[in-house]
């Protein structure tokens, strides 16, 4: 299910940019540089995000594993974005607002035991119904390096989540992000820019909720690098698409107890790594 408070986000920030779009007039009016023509789009892309997700439970203790649970698969869905830059506030102030929205079936491949039971783990092939949201807006200031080159350094804040439903039972993921990043764009003709674009994110405020109980993460990192490019076909319409590789860690939680019926169990969410290979295509208007 699409969250709601991404739809609202991206609708605001959408009118928000539109109406600045047309107060400004002319001041958007910059199909001449390919570079900010291709910074002032709106569009939607197909995605694939090949996914590997990894726990790290610990060797010994009552709440040892065997061996930690994996998860891996290909998550096909679709984003949404929409750009800006303009001279209104300062020169090439930038704004960009992207969601994105991936579902499907991943193996699960681990273990299940009973913590209180000694020897009681078995194995578990299973399939992880995944959905994915990420919502993600940046705010920064191109600097021109020469008529076909610009850097953008920016400050980057959205949220993830992450709804794993395994048989059985239902988890779901959750962080804030907030950082920088720094995109680099060149335009070998007139019709086409490249770029690459990286930033560090911080997932804060982040933790799980299952089906029988929740806690909070402490705070980790999120590194993405990619590469993308923007092709004008005809008039304001563009073909886009990229390549992008992101890792992020969750620190996991403290012991918890809760109850199915009378029996009591105690359990944890342990620390993991996330490894993450998108890919997008799709088709932008330029305004």
């Amino acid at each position: 299910m699409i969250n709601k408070k991404a739809i609202a986000a991206l609708t605001a920030a959408s009118l928000a940019l539109f109406s600045v779009s047309a107060m400004a007039g002319s001041a958007w009016n910059v199909s001449q540089n390919p570079i900010v023509a291709a910074n002032n789009e709106v569009g939607i892309a197909a995605t694939g995000t090949l996914m590997n997700y990894q726990e790290h439970f610990a060797t010994t203790g009552i709440l040892s594993s065997p061996m930690d649970d994996t998860e891996s698969g290909w998550l096909p869905g679709f984003s949404v974005n929409l750009s800006g830059m303009n001279n209104n506030l300062t020169e090439n102030l930038y704004l960009s607002l992207n969601y994105n929205y991936s579902s499907a079936g991943i193996a699960y491949k681990g273990f299940v035991y009973n913590p209180n039971i000694p020897n009681s783990a078995r194995r578990a092939d299973l399939t992880d119904q995944a959905t994915t949201q990420n919502f993600l807006g940046k705010l920064g200031k191109g600097f021109s390096i020469s008529n076909n080159m610009m850097l953008t350094p920016y400050v980057a804040g959205g949220f993830q989540l992450w709804n794993r439903q395994l048989p059985g039972t239902h988890e779901r993921y959750h962080s804030e992000l907030v950082g920088a990043g720094l995109m680099y764009q060149y335009a070998p003709t007139a019709r086409l820019v490249l770029g690459a674009d990286m930033r560090v994110l911080a997932l804060v405020g982040g933790g799980i909720k299952t089906s029988q109980w929740s806690s909070g993460f402490g705070t980790s990192g999120e590194e993405t690098v990619g590469i993308h490019a923007d092709y004008k076909i005809s008039g304001g319409w563009h073909a886009y698409g990229g390549l992008n590789f992101t890792h992020f860690t969750y620190t996991g939680t403290g012991i918890v107890t809760f109850y199915q019926g009378a029996t009591k169990y105690i359990g944890k969410e342990p620390p993991s790594s996330t490894n993450l290979l998108g890919m997008s295509v799709g088709l932008a208007y330029s305004y």
